[in-house]
């Protein structure tokens, strides 16, 4: 469970990383020049701060972190820009190599596809108007028994539909939408991903709060095809060495600052 704490690291967040946006990811070492074919990374630009648009630009912390893969496989990088529900399916069809766009690891997707090691642990947490944060003090306090929003094909939108009867739960293709639906009233909470609700709440801090109480630990993962161990080994063996020289931990402090907290209050694995 998390704590009151969080919520000035979640406020502090979006400006933080806005403002080391053109930041350049970094590595140790010397990358290997590219050769082979290109890395098709499939991302989701309506997730801020994992993937987002500014501009012509993609931005955020999977798009570091694929730039930062590239250079260790000596692969040139092509980031493949998909809905969120598009994502397995595309990579199943080959039309993607790798997934990432800040993907739990959970058990059905495990029977679909790979996953590399977790590069983060998280939290799935409701988002509610600031001004009715008084009658949700814990998670559990979302009943649906007023309409919850969720956004289609993710693990906030499983545990909501675990919770809420039929008729109470209204999904969301994308977070933009479904934020708005909760500003005008249509949805009294947004359950989903801790790292993007902070960012949204980060933005109108006078008019969104998150609810800040789990309910339910993930672990974030790059999506594979099952047959890919040689790719898989190769994405494991690039973490494991970001692991050890802290280039995960600039790329997370970069676009998460609180992430250190969002683990620390994660039991253990």
């Amino acid at each position: 469970m998390t704590t009151p704490r969080m919520v000035p690291l979640l406020a502090a967040a979006a400006a933080v990383a806005v403002a080391t946006a053109a930041c350049a990811p970094r590595a140790s070492g010397r990358p290997a020049a590219p050769s082979g074919p290109a890395l098709r990374v499939g991302v989701t630009s309506t997730s801020p701060p994992f993937v987002f648009r500014q501009g012509d630009d993609l931005l955020g912390l999977e798009v570091d972190f694929a730039l930062l893969l590239g250079r260790a496989l000596g692969r040139r990088v092509q980031l493949v820009e998909l809905a969120w529900t598009d994502q397995i399916p595309a990579l199943l069809e080959g039309r993607t190599d790798v997934i990432m766009a800040g993907m739990s690891i959970t058990p059905s997707r495990l029977a679909k596809i790979a996953f590399s090691a977790p590069y983060l642990r998280s939290h799935v947490i409701p988002m509610v108007r600031r001004d009715d944060l008084g009658r949700y003090p814990k998670a559990a306090e979302v009943t649906c028994t007023r309409p919850v929003g969720v956004i289609e094909g993710t693990t906030g939108e499983r545990i909501a539909r675990e919770r809420c009867p039929r008729g109470m739960l209204a999904s969301y293709g994308d977070v933009d939408a479904a934020v708005n639906e909760l500003l005008t009233h249509r949805i009294d909470a947004l359950v989903h991903d801790a790292p993007i609700l902070g960012w949204y709440a980060a933005s109108d801090e006078a008019n969104l709060a998150l609810v800040v109480d789990s309910l339910s630990v993930e672990d974030l993962g790059w999506g594979m095809r099952r047959r890919d161990d040689a790719l898989r080994a190769g994405v494991d063996g690039a973490l494991a060495q970001w692991r050890t020289d802290g280039t995960r931990e600039r790329v997370l402090d970069r676009w998460l600052p609180f992430w250190r907290r969002l683990e620390s209050a994660a039991p253990p694995r």
